[in-house]
């Protein structure tokens, strides 16, 4: 595995962490999935129809910006 890659599923490991002490009842894995719409950007679809698009280098980037941006939009701490 690349360092990029590996960078960015420990940042997805603390994404989940957070995500899981504020809501319990999320199930990380079926309550969000992620697509890749163009070369770098990324779309990410989550709990309540919740929907975030940016940049990202691969999936679990991606997934991590997704899951920071909807806590942050449930008023989450420093998401």
């Amino acid at each position: 595995m690349n360092t990029d890659l590996a960078f960015s599923r420990a940042l997805l490991t603390q994404a989940h962490t957070a995500v899981k002490e504020a809501y319990p009842a999320i199930n990380l894995r079926e309550d969000a999935w992620v697509w890749k719409a163009g070369r770098d950007h990324w779309e990410f679809h989550g709990p309540q129809d919740y929907y975030w698009h940016g940049r990202a280098s691969n999936a679990f980037e991606a997934r991590y910006a997704g899951w920071m941006a909807w806590l942050k939009s449930k008023g989450v701490g420093d998401a």
